[in-house]
C-alpha cells in the first residue's frame, strides 16, 4: 500500500517543492510524516528479518524484542497522527 499509493504521491506533490516552499505546512507536515513512516516502515522489516530469519548476521540482531516491537508501536502512531494532519493541512484547512 504504501508503495503503490503513498510513494507516489509523495514523489509527485512534496519531493519537487520541498527546496522552494518547506516553510509552508502544507509541505512540512506531509514531509515529516513520509519520512517517519518510511523509518516505521524499515524498522518493520528490520524487526520481521530479525525475529523470523537467519538473514540478519548476529552481529546485528538485538534479543529485547519487546522492547523493539513497543519503540516500533509507538513509531506507528506517530506516523498515525502524522497522516491525520497530513489530511488536515492539505484538505480542510486549505477551505477555511
Amino acid at each position: 500500500m504504501i508503495a503503490l499509493v503513498m510513494l507516489p504521491s509523495f514523489c509527485l506533490q512534496v519531493v519537487p517543492a520541498i527546496p522552494r516552499v518547506f516553510r509552508k505546512r502544507y509541505y512540512t507536515v506531509a514531509a515529516i510524516h513520509g519520512l517517519l513512516g518510511m523509518a516505521a516502515q524499515l524498522l518493520g522489516l528490520y524487526i520481521i528479518l530479525v525475529v523470523g530469519t537467519n538473514i540478519v548476521p548476529q552481529s546485528l540482531r538485538f534479543t529485547r524484542w519487546k522492547l523493539w516491537m513497543r519503540a516500533e508501536l509507538m513509531l506507528w502512531w506517530i506516523v498515525l497522527l502524522g497522516g491525520m494532519a497530513t489530511y488536515y493541512a492539505w484538505y480542510i484547512a486549505p477551505t477555511q
